[in-house]
């Protein structure tokens, strides 16, 4: 009886290391998954240095927010979000003006270029550009625009801040138009 349980083991064993063996992958195939996953490393890694460049472009930078009231007061926003960069240049445009204004009614944003802002009276400009030359004559643009369509007698307009590309802010008035 011995020997029938032995052969018994034997037999399951057996049957167990033909059902359960495990072939080695042959050496074709890994050399197919090393040669594609090289490959793969490869696209992935020109991708990365790709997506770094990119990251560094206009998209990526915080967003630079100017408003300004028709009073005078204005305040600068700079925020990744653009809502928050708008919400912080009003709050800042609150405090800085006393009573009720209109902060928020205007506003002008960049990415990465210069903004400035010019009071004519009552009235307001703001403008940007992707340098400063671009940013002044845009405003100069709609000095004119503005005197030539809708307020044929609007006061000489006068700097009240430039804000450059990394958001530091300048408080000059220097006159853009000269009229007496």
């Amino acid at each position: 009886m011995f020997s029938e349980n032995q052969s018994f083991i034997n037999k399951r064993t057996t049957v167990y290391r033909v059902i359960g063996a495990r072939r080695g992958i042959p050496s074709t195939v890994k050399a197919s998954f090393c040669r594609f996953a090289s490959i793969m490393a490869v696209v992935i890694g020109s991708a990365a240095r790709v997506s770094i460049a990119i990251a560094s472009e206009d998209w990526e930078r915080d967003w630079t927010v100017v408003t300004m009231a028709s009073n005078g007061s204005w305040g600068v926003g700079i925020d990744y979000p653009l809502a928050g960069a708008i919400a912080a240049a009003i709050r800042e445009c609150r405090a800085m003006s006393s009573g009720e204004n209109d902060c928020g009614a205007a506003i002008a944003t960049s990415r990465g270029g210069w903004i400035i802002g010019l009071r004519c009276g009552d009235h307001r400009i703001l403008a940007t550009g992707d340098d400063l030359t671009d940013a002044e004559a845009t405003a100069l643009n709609r000095e004119i625009d503005l005197k030539q369509l809708y307020v044929p007698d609007l006061p000489a307009c006068q700097r009240v801040l430039t804000v450059d590309p990394r958001g530091a802010v300048t408080t000059a008035s220097p006159r853009l138009s000269v009229r007496p």
